[in-house]
């Protein structure tokens, strides 16, 4: 809502050739990252494989007459000695009725995250301001994709307009305090604490009026990159 923005494959190559590449320690050097991070991989994949079978209670046996996986090779899956194809932690995945993503959930590097304890956060000037609305900035965090970003609002009457807000991604309303007329569209939502209010937020939207001495309420805004 505070947005008024409107509108390997190796070459074949001689036996002499590569006899000099084992020999070269610069491109054994250059490899080891790489090997490194594989390992890395294998080993947190194959730890998830391991805690999701003892999560199931399940034995390498059980597991392998179930999935079809033979037993060694499970036990080289969890062990992390092999990189198991996709198709064979989809089968292990659906022995143990798990998403298959949980195998990979601990390969996700967390990039960004922001805490604001209670009682803080960042007064901002909105859109907004200029109809009497407070802003407190709780959080704002993106990634490739998308922006997050969350505010405490604050109106208080007599607000002087009716302010139209329209800009792009969606929107989440959390009333915490007061009552409030709320227009979405042609539509017009009478809203107290505790009502929650989701919509597209490329459809105009704003206030229609402070039914109490004052209204608070938590915003969530998801916009696309």
């Amino acid at each position: 809502m505070p947005f008024a923005d409107v509108t390997l494959y190796l070459p074949r190559r001689s036996v002499l050739t590569f006899e000099m590449q084992i020999t070269d320690n610069s491109d054994m050097h250059e490899d080891a990252p790489a090997n490194t991070q594989k390992h890395s991989l294998d080993m947190l994949v194959g730890l998830a494989v391991r805690n999701a079978r003892a999560q199931a209670g399940m034995t390498l046996a059980e597991l392998s007459a179930k999935s079809g996986i033979s037993t060694p090779m499970i036990s080289k899956i969890e062990r992390g000695q092999v990189s198991a194809s996709l198709s064979t932690l989809n089968a292990l995945a659906s022995a143990m009725n798990v998403p298959i993503i949980n195998f990979f959930a601990e390969t996700v590097e967390i990039n960004e995250v922001t805490l604001v304890k209670a009682g803080e956060g960042v007064t901002v000037r909105r859109a907004g301001s200029t109809y009497g609305h407070s802003y407190k900035q709780l959080g704002h965090v993106s990634n490739d994709s998308q922006d997050l970003e969350s505010y405490l609002i604050t109106l208080e009457a007599p607000v002087t307009g009716t302010p139209i807000f329209q800009h792009s991604g969606v929107e989440l309303m959390h009333f915490i305090e007061g009552e409030l007329s709320y227009r979405i569209g042609d539509e017009v939502y009478d809203l107290t604490a505790g009502d929650t209010l989701s919509f597209d937020a490329s459809v105009p939207h704003g206030p229609v009026h402070i039914n109490s001495a004052r209204a608070r309420f938590l915003t969530v805004i998801s916009r696309p990159r």
